[in-house]
């Protein structure tokens, strides 16, 4: 059954208040996660809610106060996130990002101490109404066997990117750098449902169709070689830079709520300005985007779409007719309102 977006956004924002963060806060926080369920990425969004304020309750995330930002150049950040909601930590480095980008060009921060930080597009997407290209990568625990073996020894480390354009939507590419992202993975153990071949092995090594067993075993990297160089690579950027944890120390964050976690970020923004007049700049992608999706469809196809175009119908779909609701996640809203103090208006 589906639910007008603001009936979900005024009941997730009351229960992050209950659970310590700010008001100001909890909006961002629940911004974050509807983002991922009115573009059709559920496994990021409202359905994992209840995991996150319980790592508040557990005291392995914090509300978010004491997140600390220095300024080490004109482009560069260090962000000790504090164990933070990773939607609280996130936005706060990168609107600092942002803001710096104003005045040097461009701003990237590398982040260490942070947790889960949901839809990754989120952080790009900040950039567009600033007419700034934006970029964020984070690591993750180890659930991605590199290209070759059997063991999780890398995180499905997802790359978003963010790109303007004038009458086209943005381009906003968010993906793992493993076949399916985890999410997949854990809502479909949720709902009961088999995950396609060819996205994990079991805990022997053997290719798989159940959620339980991959759960058990291991992710495989998207394009074998070429995913997994992409994971090794988000890899470095996240937890060498920043003083993170290597993957393969990070906790499942769903699965052991109990334990701290220290994963790292690196995100930032480009100013299109320094480079060249930004209307020049999205007549130019508006140009490529047009050659594009004039191409002649494959065999079978609908034609060729723009990375994010998907997203974008969806987010219009969703803003008119709501948000599909699980009953599993209906329930967990029930455990939170009982919990919280919360009316229950679903």
């Amino acid at each position: 059954m589906k639910y007008p977006v603001e009936q979900i956004r005024d009941f997730c924002e009351k229960v992050w208040v209950k659970a310590g963060l700010t008001e100001e806060d909890a909006k961002t926080c629940v911004d974050v996660l509807l983002a991922a369920d009115i573009r059709g990425q559920r496994t990021h969004g409202t359905t994992h809610m209840k995991d996150y304020v319980n790592r508040v309750k557990l005291g392995t995330s914090t509300n978010g106060a004491d997140v600390e930002i220095t300024k080490t150049g004109e482009g560069t950040l260090v962000v000790d996130a504090k164990h933070a909601v990773g939607m609280v930590a996130a936005p706060k480095a990168m609107r600092a990002c942002i803001a710096q980008a104003k005045k040097s060009g461009a701003c990237f921060a590398s982040v260490h101490n942070g947790n889960h930080y949901g839809l990754g597009a989120y952080y790009p997407m900040m950039c567009l109404e600033e007419n700034m290209i934006g970029f964020s990568v984070t690591n993750a625990p180890a659930l991605v066997a590199p290209f070759g073996g059997a063991e999780p020894l890398l995180g499905t480390n997802p790359i978003s990117v963010a790109i303007p354009a004038g009458k086209y939507p943005a381009l906003v590419m968010d993906i793992a750098t493993s076949v399916a992202a985890k999410g997949n993975i854990a809502l479909a153990m949720k709902e009961g449902r088999d995950i396609p071949l060819g996205m994990a092995l079991d805990k022997d090594g053997n290719p798989t169709t159940d959620a339980k067993a991959a759960n058990e075993g291991v992710l495989l990297p998207f394009g074998a070689h070429k995913g997994y160089s992409l994971e090794v690579i988000v890899s470095i950027l996240a937890f060498a830079l920043s003083g993170a944890e290597m993957d393969v120390n990070i906790p499942r964050f769903f699965e052991h709520t109990e334990l701290d976690a220290n994963c790292g970020y690196f995100m930032g923004c480009i100013d299109i300005s320094r480079f060249c007049d930004v209307e020049v700049f999205k007549e130019r992608v508006d140009a490529l985007f047009a050659m594009l999706k004039a191409c002649r469809p494959s065999k079978g196809s609908k034609g060729v779409l723009i990375p994010g175009e998907i997203e974008a119908v969806k987010t219009a779909a969703a803003l008119k007719e709501g948000i599909d609701l699980s009953e599993a996640t209906l329930q967990d809203f029930r455990d939170m309102a009982e919990e919280y103090g919360v009316e229950y208006t679903f």
